[in-house]
């Protein structure tokens, strides 16, 4: 059996993550992603609206993060309910 994820798979793990805002470093860590897939993912996923990147200021300090949009949401809701019912 083929241990490794699908797109699919990561592209759930990275919009479940960014729910309530994710930093990329976050994301890639928790995500057990590459530097480079990270970067093809987020971009893919900014372009076609369903991730969102925002700038965020905390004490004089600005970030970005990364945010699940509604779109996004429902893609997830989806994903989710296809990966159960093959399982």
């Amino acid at each position: 059996m083929n241990n490794r994820r699908s797109e699919i798979e990561i592209i759930s793990e990275i919009l479940h993550l960014s729910k309530n805002g994710a930093r990329k470093t976050e994301i890639l860590y928790r995500g057990n992603l590459s530097y480079i897939q990270l970067q093809g993912y987020l971009s893919y996923l900014i372009e076609k609206n369903i991730l969102e990147e925002k700038e965020i200021k905390d004490n004089g300090n600005s970030h970005k993060s990364y945010i699940t949009t509604e779109k996004g949401c429902n893609l997830l809701s989806d994903i989710q309910k296809i990966l159960v019912s093959l399982s």
